[in-house]
């Protein structure tokens, strides 16, 4: 009797434990996230890493190199016009953003992940600044892509990938600060779902500029985002004038992780680094390092999953062929109407960069 009751109560113990879900809490493991600006800029790009490489073979060794760093989640920037050659190389990925176009219509940023993707948003940004001045940015849609992406079985955080405005000029500063206040409306208004954030990308900002951008009063304080760099190299510092801020300190650069921690998951940082994503000869197929953020996180919670999960749906390329030919009549007319901007930019190489 005695045998069969302790059976039994295996049995309902076994159950119970097969019946909490792995969100539940206590799982722990680490992820890598990875955001590279891969220059993807027809013919410009070109000329943008240590050797002269056309477009398309450029997105397919960028492609191969970003395949076999291990990361988790890679987001990039600037993947225009040689998208389908980047993507092609990418096998170890299963789960990609569809692409939005060459530079003229595009947005630049797709996402690869080795965790399932879900619910992705395009953004642009209300403001931008430049067809010939600035940084030229008026002449791409630039801005960011959201997705939800599952951690594991049941767990689920939020990820943004984003490219600034560029430019150290006033009216581009200007610009990049309406995208943080854009970006921190955005995670208000929609992720405040207790699920962790990570935001990552070509931010366009460092701290060491010192420049009127303010990231900190424009995004970090309003969403509770922290970063990366400042928590792990820089003792959590973000004040430029505090007396302890290192400006020497290491990976302050415009390519940038913030993140916070959810309900349901605990981010905690461990590092920024710079992997060696060149060729055999250390040659450089962009203007940009790769950044390589990595976290470990520990599962403190159930309910992070969403009522819903729609996968990313593929974009006919005949439609956005079709749609390339009438935003580049579009960004011609912005070039002709641009030369307005000539003053400004006479006034941007004599003045504002010998500032800067």
């Amino acid at each position: 009797m005695k045998k069969t009751i302790s059976i039994i109560l295996c049995a309902a113990m076994l159950f119970a434990c097969a019946a909490v879900p792995a969100s539940a809490g206590g799982n722990r493991g680490t992820l890598k996230m990875l955001a590279y600006n891969v220059s993807g800029i027809p013919i410009v790009g070109d000329f943008q890493g240590s050797v002269f490489t056309a477009t398309n073979e450029r997105a397919a060794i960028i492609g191969r190199l970003l395949n076999e760093t291990g990361a988790d989640f890679i987001g990039v920037e600037e993947d225009f016009n040689g998208h389908k050659y980047l993507a092609a190389e990418m096998t170890s990925y299963p789960y990609k953003s569809p692409n939005s176009g060459g530079v003229a219509q595009g947005q630049g940023l797709n996402i690869f992940s080795s965790h399932k993707l879900y619910n992705l948003d395009r953004v642009r940004w209300d403001s931008e600044f430049g067809s010939l001045s600035g940084r030229n940015d008026a002449l791409s849609n630039k801005g960011f892509i959201y997705s939800l992406m599952e951690l594991e079985e049941g767990v689920y955080i939020n990820v943004i990938t984003l490219h600034c405005d560029a430019g150290k000029d006033p009216l581009s500063v200007a610009a990049r600060r309406d995208n943080f206040r854009q970006l921190a409306e955005y995670i208000n208004s929609n992720l405040n779902d207790g699920r962790a954030l990570i935001v990552l990308g070509d931010f366009n900002f460092s701290f060491r500029r010192n420049l009127d951008d303010d990231i900190v009063t424009n995004l970090m304080e309003p969403t509770g985002l922290k970063d990366v760099w400042a928590e792990v190299y820089n003792g959590g510092l973000t004040d430029y004038s505090d007396p302890a801020f290192d400006r020497n300190s290491q990976g302050d650069s415009v390519d940038r992780t913030l993140y916070r921690s959810g309900k349901y998951t605990e981010l905690v940082p461990v590092s920024k680094t710079i992997p060696p994503l060149t060729g055999e000869n250390g040659e450089r197929y962009t203007d940009h390092a790769p950044m390589l953020t990595e976290f470990t996180y520990t599962v403190t919670g159930s309910g992070s999953i969403p009522a819903r999960l729609e996968e990313p749906a593929e974009v006919s390329e005949a439609l956005l062929n079709l749609k390339e030919a009438a935003w580049t009549a579009l960004r011609l007319l912005q070039f002709i109407i641009g030369f307005i901007e000539i003053p400004y930019l006479i006034t941007e190489l004599l003045f504002f960069r010998k500032k800067t």
